[in-house]
């Protein structure tokens, strides 16, 4: 039996994407209590905000033993679980927002007590809301600072081109439907062909058209260096959100 502890939009979309065959738990809605989903669950998933996990860790500590801990706790390390469980098996994860429609991508790494076919039942359980990669620890900041962070990144930039084109005459409607239209596209070209981005820029930009007019002004600007110091200081947040002193 599977457990989620946390029913916000992750644990949520996991949650509905194993159709029923899970234990939900969460603080602010009258569904199965923390313990009673503990002591019932082979596998744990913590799917709880990064400054919950201490209380969390405490209360189900007791029930743990020989389980599987499954934890996409942003920032939390799987040797701080380590030490507030004790020698327990755990699978840390990073997904993102797009799990919420079964287009995630989580990426997944073993703690020094969780065996392979650990690995194996994490695989499983998060291909079933999208893509899923292994990656060593040391990357799970980076990794959340652009996959974790990513769809943030893409919200706003779809916002700012909609008003853009609002700016330049655009229905403020017909701006943001085309926006919206023009990034689900391109990302869909980009699925299919297997072409570098670069490549795909150039296959937009014309020389002395339209789009290499706007990408000029990119270069100018260093959106480049501005995109790398946005991602830097997410990757140095998620540092700092590391919970070695998580204790129960």
């Amino acid at each position: 039996m599977i457990g989620v502890i946390g029913a916000g939009n992750m644990g949520m979309a996991i949650a509905s994407a194993m159709k029923g065959k899970i234990l939900l738990s969460d603080k602010n809605k009258r569904i199965s209590d923390n313990v009673s989903v503990s002591k019932r669950s082979d596998v744990i998933i913590l799917a709880v905000k990064p400054r919950d996990i201490g209380e969390v860790l405490k209360e189900i500590k007791p029930y743990v033993k020989e389980k599987l801990i499954i934890s996409i706790a942003a920032g939390v390390t799987t040797s701080s679980i380590e030490k507030a469980l004790g020698k327990v098996r755990v699978i840390r994860v990073m997904p993102n927002m797009p799990a919420m429609v079964g287009k995630g991508i989580s990426a997944v790494t073993r703690g020094r007590f969780a065996r392979p076919d650990d690995l194996k039942t994490a695989f499983g359980i998060f291909l079933k809301v999208g893509e899923v990669t292994e990656v060593k620890e040391n990357m799970m900041d980076a990794v959340t600072a652009v996959s974790g962070s990513g769809p943030a990144y893409y919200f706003l930039f779809t916002h700012l081109l909609a008003e853009a084109g609002g700016a330049s005459g655009l229905e403020k409607g017909l701006a943001m439907k085309l926006a919206k239209a023009v990034f689900i596209g391109a990302a869909e070209v980009a699925a299919r062909k297997n072409l570098s981005m670069g490549e795909f820029v150039k296959k937009v930009a014309s020389k002395g058209g339209t789009t290499e007019a706007a990408l000029k002004v990119f270069e100018q600007k260093k959106l480049g260096a501005i995109i790398k110091k946005a991602v830097k200081a997410a990757a140095h947040r998620s540092l700092s959100l590391h919970s070695d002193n998580v204790r129960v």
